[in-house]
This record gives structure tokens, C-alpha cells and sequence, in this order.
């Protein structure tokens, strides 16, 4: 007798509570496990990750009923371009490259909405960590920043950019081009004018920096512009455009892959290194209020997390290497 059909109604509610980024740990976990070379020690840890909290072992038990299901996908689906993505297609090369958490995200919340999809299937893209220089048809010359999507459209009438994820610094070319340039997120309009500038897509805004020449802002649905000059930036929403303000004087050094920190709260160090990383970072309760200023590597978080910890006399734990916490010194 054949299982009983779940109901999607059944389903969607613990779907909806897992989110994307507990789902890729869960598959990186699982990729770590599949490999020979799986130690009893990685074994432990990852029980230790599925025991910190319910939503871990949600996304693992979903990922296991999708890797079930895997073994019986018809003989079309086999053949996808998905799954000859590689010469030597398996369970484990699908995990390693996120395959499984992209089909659990595309079960419960769609899978053009996943990171992992949005990457694989852009023009250009950086990974977790990664940064990437473009050069585009007219001369303008990108950098993309860690985990960042992007779209490129280029006719007799315009050149467009389409930032769908992650952040990127453009210098538009010298050359001269009749054709209208602009850059697409979720939340409106960029146009420069001959300019070097920064567009970060967050989760309900768009961030613009501006270094060189002008860009005009312009939301989805209004005809009203804002000027950003050099050394100004502003956020777009889809209620409003920010009052132009000073440029971050640290913006620029992300892309050069160092975070400038400022008297900087640990967290917040720890917020943005977690971008460029894999994996659980975090820190104890007590430490995550202190202060720090330094230059800190975004291409190297490893070293990043050990200088933090130098600077203020601070511990860090590694679990394993994508589970760090840093805490107090311990005594003696």
C-alpha cells in the first residue's frame, strides 16, 4: 500500500518556518556527512547543530524526505539542466553546491526566491565570501560583492542592469553611448551619469552610494527623481527615498574586500563578516556590546575573527569550522 498523500495545507507551516539560511547550513552539514572522508567528530558536531534548536532539525528532516525523493524524479527531470550541471552528478556534488537546499526552498517558498537559484541562473554571480570583476560590452566595469546576482540587458535603446541580489560597484565607461544606462532592483530606478557608485539590494530597500559624477534615484511606480551628488547616499523603499546624507567613508573599503571598523560594536563586526562566511558565527551576550576600531579582512574572515579576538581580548570557539562563537578569555 503506497504512503498517505501529505496535504500541501499539511505541509506549509513548518516549510514557512525555516528559513533560507538554516536550510543551506542543514545542506552543508549534510554535504560534510556524505563525503568519505566524514570524521565521527563532524558526525557529533552536526548532531550538536540539529539539537541547538527545533528549526535545525526541521530542516534536516526536510532535506532527508527531498533526498529520498531525488532517487525517483522521472527520467526528463534526470536529463534537466539542473542535474547535468556537472559531468559527475550526485547527492553530495547537489549539496555541495546547495541543490538541496534549493529544492527544499523551492517546496516551501519558490524557488526563483532561493539564493542558491537566483546565482545559478544569472548572468553574473559571486558565492558566500567570493568578489568578481566584470567588464560589460560598453566598457563599464563592475565589482560584485559577496553573494550577488545580476542580470544584463543591452539593445539599440538602453543598458540596463539588473542588481537581484547582493551589492555591486559600477564605473560606467568614458566612452560615449547614446544609450540610456540604468540599474533594476526591487525597490526602482539608478541612472548615472558619469559616475563611479555603489547599489546594495537589502531585503526591503536599496542602498546607493555615490563616489564619482551623479546618479538619480526614481521608485518603481513614480516619476519624481533624486539627485545623489558625489559623496552622498541615500536608501530607495517603496514608500520613499531618504534625504541624501554624508557617504559612509568605509563604503568603498567593502568592496575592496576590508570592513573599516569605526568604534564598532562587536555584533555588528559579526553581522557583516557572517556575509562573507558559511556557517553559524555568533557571540556570547557580554562581548557583544564592546567596541573595537581596525581594518578587517572580508577575503579572510578567519584571520578577521582572530584579529577581533586579539584586539579585545577575547576567545574564540570553534566548533567546527562553520559553527564559531567568540566569548570572554578564560581564566588561567
Amino acid at each position: 500500500m503506497s504512503p498517505p498523500s501529505v496535504n500541501a495545507s499539511q505541509e506549509t507551516p513548518s516549510q514557512k518556518n525555516i528559513s533560507p539560511i538554516v536550510l543551506e547550513q542543514a545542506s552543508l552539514w549534510m554535504a560534510r556527512l556524505w563525503s568519505d572522508d566524514a570524521t565521527d567528530a563532524q558526525r557529533e558536531a552536526c548532531l550538536q547543530w540539529r539539537q541547538a534548536a527545533p528549526e535545525h532539525e526541521r530542516a534536516w528532516q526536510q532535506l532527508q524526505a527531498i533526498d529520498g525523493r531525488l532517487g525517483t524524479l522521472p527520467s526528463h527531470a534526470a536529463r534537466s539542466e539542473l542535474f547535468e550541471a556537472s559531468s559527475q552528478v550526485s547527492r553530495r556534488h547537489l549539496l555541495q553546491w546547495g541543490g538541496v537546499a534549493l529544492l527544499a526552498g523551492g517546496l516551501g517558498f519558490g524557488l526563483p526566491r532561493t539564493p542558491q537559484w537566483q546565482r545559478q541562473f544569472a548572468d553574473y554571480a559571486t558565492g558566500i565570501g567570493e568578489m568578481r570583476e566584470v567588464t560589460l560590452s560598453d566598457g563599464t566595469q563592475l565589482r560584485l560583492d559577496t553573494d550577488t546576482a545580476i542580470n544584463i540587458s543591452f539593445d539599440a535603446d538602453q543598458r540596463r542592469i539588473h542588481l537581484v541580489r547582493g551589492g555591486v560597484l559600477i564605473t560606467t565607461s568614458k566612452t560615449a553611448d547614446a544609450r540610456t544606462f540604468s540599474v533594476m532592483t526591487r525597490e526602482g530606478l539608478s541612472y548615472p551619469l558619469g559616475t563611479r557608485f555603489s547599489v546594495q539590494q537589502h531585503s526591503d530597500s536599496t542602498h546607493v552610494a555615490v563616489f564619482e559624477g551623479q546618479v538619480a534615484l526614481e521608485r518603481r511606480g513614480s516619476n519624481e527623481r533624486t539627485t545623489l551628488d558625489a559623496g552622498q547616499q541615500a536608501a530607495m523603499s517603496a514608500e520613499r527615498v531618504t534625504t541624501p546624507e554624508p557617504l559612509d567613508a568605509t563604503e568603498l573599503a567593502r568592496f575592496e574586500g576590508r570592513l573599516v571598523a569605526e568604534s564598532m560594536r562587536v555584533i555588528e563586526v559579526l553581522d557583516t563578516l557572517k556575509r562573507y562566511r558559511h556557517g553559524v558565527l555568533r557571540c556570547s551576550p557580554e562581548v557583544a556590546n564592546r567596541r573595537v576600531s581596525g581594518v578587517f579582512s572580508l577575503q579572510n574572515t578567519d584571520r578577521a575573527l582572530a584579529s577581533l579576538a586579539d584586539a579585545l581580548s577575547l576567545e574564540l570557539v570553534y566548533r567546527t569550522p562553520l559553527w564559531v562563537t567568540l566569548k570572554p578569555r578564560s581564566e588561567g
